[in-house]
This record gives structure tokens, sequence and C-alpha cells, in this order.
């Protein structure tokens, strides 16, 4: 009966050798998977952000056009204005938080251009048939600092969503 005999090349020393190897390799490429892998997470957590952003101006714009109001936790109405920035600012607060100053809304021309200084005028909701805008800014940070430097030496990258729209012919709410 022959018994198998193992070559002299896969000897102890080789497997040691072998084993050594495939730590050597595991640790090279251990690195770019991890980047690769919180890369990936980062994207999906940058466009989490901007898709949160662009439905909570989207749904604030809902609000304006129609003329609607909201009111406080103690029932009294709040300004038009007030409700856009109510609106925008909870649906986006299971995400994130905007502050009210980052939230724009103004009047625009029949030519569609934003008017001189809207950047710092007081919000302002406007009339039935209206054109109108919501701008929303935001900060995006990034978790991971290795990620962020791609964007900024801050590690963050800014947002913006605008939504234009015509106010309905709506009446206007007078207080009692």
């Amino acid at each position: 009966m022959n018994h198998l005999r193992v070559p002299k090349f896969f000897s102890n020393k080789t497997l040691r050798n072998a084993r050594g190897n495939t730590m050597t390799e595991v640790g090279l490429l251990l690195l770019p998977f991890l980047l690769l892998l919180s890369s990936v997470f980062e994207f999906g957590w940058y466009y989490f952000h901007e898709h949160t952003l662009q439905h909570a101006t989207r749904e604030g714009m809902r609000l304006a056009l129609v003329g609607g109001i909201l009111h406080d936790e103690d029932g009294n109405p709040l300004s038009r204005e007030e409700a856009i920035i109510a609106t925008i600012q909870k649906n986006a607060s299971w995400a994130m938080t905007i502050k009210e100053e980052d939230i724009a809304i103004f009047k625009v021309g029949n030519n569609y251009q934003n008017p001189e200084g809207w950047e710092t005028a007081a919000p302002n909701a406007g009339n039935p048939a209206d054109y109108m805008r919501v701008v929303v800014d935001y900060e995006h940070t990034f978790l991971t600092p290795f990620v962020g430097k791609f964007f900024s030496d801050e590690g963050s990258a800014p947002m913006r969503a605008q939504a234009t729209y015509r106010n309905e012919l709506y009446d206007i709410q007078t207080e009692a």
C-alpha cells in the first residue's frame, strides 16, 4: 500500500509563511474595504439629509400655496410665515434641525428671478396669485472626518432646497 507523502515544499515552515502572507494581505485589504464601507454609509447619510430637506421644503410650500395657517400649542393662530417655517421644521425634525434664519420666503417676479436682498429680507408669504419661492439652507456635517475632508476643511457641505409656486386665490384670513 502506497502512503501519500507530503512533498518537501509543504513543510511546517512553508505553512507558517502562508499564514503570515494571508495576515499581511488581509491587513492591506482591510483599510480600503473599511474606507469604501464608510464612504457608502456617509453618502447614504448625505442623500438621506438631502431628500429630507427637499421633502420638508415641499411640504412647507404646499401649506403656503393654499394660504394655510397653523395654530400654536395654546390654539392661537400663527402668521402664514410662521406656519410655513413651522411646517418645514416639523417635517425635517426627525432627521435634522433647521434654524429659522435658514428659511427664506419671498415673492418673485414673473421672470422667476430672486429679488435683490432676498437672503436678508423678512419672510413674506405674499398675497393670492403672487409668485413665491421658499429657500431652505442646511449645513450637512459628515460623520467621519476623512470623507468630510474631501468636501471642505470643516468637514461639511452646504445643501439648499427651494420651491417656486403661485399662491392660489385663497381668502385672506383676518384676525377678529
